[in-house]
């Protein structure tokens, strides 16, 4: 294998109907990383509205999937064409401040452990998103499952947030729409889990990060906003589906070996429960905007 290039940061940018984020992203992506220099790479899920050719634009390098083969899948597959030491995971729907990426690979140098790393996320509109996220207990993930969309400041929502760090600072796992990836970490884990189609793939790379004795790791002090529920402008129904499938994958792989693991079925059925919640919720929220 070829020395990896420490001084690049290889961006894996998974698309999918993702044109109409995709400009502002790039655009802010050169300040980004300077004085790095960036490797992009484009994995495109069977988009129809030309963001591969926007990728192409930029002068990446796409990867175009005959069928959508999800998103921890296709990240593996962008992670293996780029030969950058420093493996950057990022949403379309994120704005990334001057030197914010930099400033992630000069905190992960500072610890050969760090294996991955977040930057603090806000709003568009400046207001705090929560990372540096803990794993939840059954209690509070059931809680947080049944309360969080009525009544965001719950006890059990504020727990499993987490409280906000202002120092560089361990944490149980940051947000999916930005990570940064140590080479040797991504590969020593054998990058992320394919059965997590989409959502919870995060949580489960850091699951297996703590557990392959790795850092993940928060650093409040670099800042970038997300467009929050961007993702769920397409497809939402399905994708409704993936995220309750996908948190009940996570409780199964959390508790793993545990006495925990026989509360599974209890968990799958509140899952049901929230997840038709869910879509009657989004039918109505579409039906009032036609």
């Amino acid at each position: 294998m070829s020395r990896r290039d420490e001084k690049t940061v290889g961006l894996v940018l998974v698309t999918y109907q993702s044109a109409e984020d995709l400009p502002p992203f790039l655009e802010s992506l050169t300040a980004a990383v300077e004085p790095l220099t960036v490797d992009v790479v484009g994995v495109d899920n069977t988009s129809t509205d030309g963001s591969a050719g926007l990728v192409e634009q930029f002068g990446g390098t796409v990867i175009r999937n005959r069928k959508n083969v999800g998103l921890s899948a296709a990240i593996n597959q962008g992670a293996a064409a780029t030969n950058a030491e420093w493996i950057l995971v990022a949403n379309p729907d994120t704005h990334l401040a001057p030197g914010s990426i930099a400033a992630l690979v000069e905190t992960a140098r500072a610890d050969d452990k760090i294996g991955m790393i977040g930057p603090q996320v806000t709003r568009l509109d400046g207001t705090h998103y929560p990372t540096g996220r803990r794993f939840p207990s059954l209690a509070v993930g059931v809680a947080h499952a049944l309360l969080g969309g009525v009544w965001p400041g719950n006890p059990a929502t504020r727990q499993y947030f987490g409280k906000p760090v202002t120092t560089v600072s361990d944490v149980d796992w940051i947000s999916g729409c930005c990570m940064l990836f140590r080479r040797a970490a991504f590969d020593a884990v054998g990058g992320f889990d394919t059965r997590y189609f989409l959502y919870f793939e995060e949580t489960k790379m850091a699951l297996d990060m703590h557990r392959a004795g790795w850092r993940v790791v928060l650093d409040p002090t670099v800042e970038i906003r997300h467009r929050e529920g961007g993702s769920m402008r397409s497809a939402p129904f399905r994708k409704i589906r993936s995220h309750h499938r996908s948190a009940l994958r996570f409780y199964c792989d959390y508790h793993q070996g545990s006495p925990w693991l026989l509360f599974a079925p209890l968990v799958a059925a509140g899952l049901v429960v929230r997840g038709a919640a869910s879509v009657l919720r989004t039918a109505i929220t579409q039906r009032l905007r036609r």
